[in-house]
């Protein structure tokens, strides 16, 4: 194992993008250290980043030159409470212990969706967050909209720091194999005849392909100008119709055709859903997953371009091809 002072930390090492992140940092000659509750393929530790005095041991220990914050609750069916305290009082933590240690950047992967469920078009680093993205006389509280809140609350407590130099990083919708969300789960459900597409599937997605997020996570860490940036990360263009992608991805996964429901069923089973948790459990979809794959908002990526150079290498059907046979 690693020990310190190491070039980079890792949190959510065992994650999606944590690992992905890591085999790219270690391929680059990186000394690295990855932190999560679960063990993941390359070094990693044991962090659970809720508790302070944990996030104080491990970081003196490994005494990192940089930190990337990329550990957090991303699925939409869990409650408010538990996304508040590892999303937001998690970043607490780690952005905290960091400052104390006087790390030369720190790194957090926020997200698009800390714009909100359905932001305007032309979303740019200048937009407003949203801290309040539920509807509660329509979504039932803040059932699906828990990921959205946290994630713009958690990117404010970045953005106010003054100790250290911060990138902030919002990736958009992540794909490629392993990705739980936008492949795992979507090919299960087509596989089981369940519909993924609500309504007529033109609602518009920011597919972001692995290898084109890691560019620019690596950039954002490294850049010399990326210090106090908002970048954006995705594989270009206003993105595609959910139909287009849930179609590409069901062609490469060897899935039968995607199905549909129209959104007012999905919206109305979706509250059914969440009025049934006691007795049913997570729900299975939710008023806010209803309103993002309806939204028709775009993502800049200027200033990813301009500031750190970075473009998006893999286009998006080159992305789902080279999938074939992986997932």
């Amino acid at each position: 194992m690693t020990e310190g002072p190491v070039d980079v930390l890792v949190t959510g090492a065992a994650g999606f993008v944590g690992e992905a992140l890591i085999e790219r940092l270690l391929a680059d000659g990186a000394t690295v250290i990855g932190t999560d509750l679960l063990a993941g393929r390359f070094p990693t530790v044991r962090m659970d980043i809720t508790d302070p005095l944990e996030v104080a041991a491990v970081m003196e220990r490994y005494a990192p030159r940089r930190v990337v914050h990329s550990a957090a609750i991303v699925d939409d069916r869990l409650p408010l409470a538990a996304h508040q305290k590892v999303n937001v009082e998690g970043t607490r933590n780690v952005l905290e212990v960091a400052a104390a240690h006087e790390v030369e950047r720190f790194v957090q992967v926020s997200s698009i969706a800390a714009l909100g469920i359905d932001p305007p078009p032309g979303c740019t680093a200048a937009s407003p967050l949203c801290f309040d993205p539920a509807r509660p006389d329509r979504d039932a509280g803040h059932h699906g909209a828990a990921y959205f809140r946290t994630k713009a609350h958690s990117e404010a407590l970045v953005r106010a720091e003054r100790r250290i130099e911060w990138a902030i990083v919002r990736p958009g919708d992540v794909y490629g194999p392993r990705s739980d969300p936008w492949v795992v789960r979507p090919l299960e459900m087509m596989r089981q005849g369940l519909p993924v597409i609500l309504g007529d599937g033109s609602g518009r997605m920011a597919p972001a392909f692995i290898d084109n997020l890691v560019d620019g996570l690596a950039a954002a860490l490294a850049h010399p100008d990326a210090g106090g940036g908002i970048f954006t990360f995705h594989d270009g263009g206003d993105g595609v119709a959910y139909r287009t992608y849930f179609e590409s991805l069901a062609e490469v996964g060897g899935a039968p055709k995607p199905r549909s429901m129209p959104k007012t069923l999905a919206l109305a089973a979706a509250r059914v859903a969440v009025a049934a948790e006691r007795v049913i459990g997570p729900p299975p979809l939710t008023p806010g997953a209803v309103r993002y794959v309806s939204r028709r908002s775009s993502y800049s990526l200027d200033e990813s371009r301009e500031v750190l150079g970075w473009v998006p290498r893999v286009p998006f059907a080159e992305a789902m091809a080279s999938m074939r046979g992986k997932i």
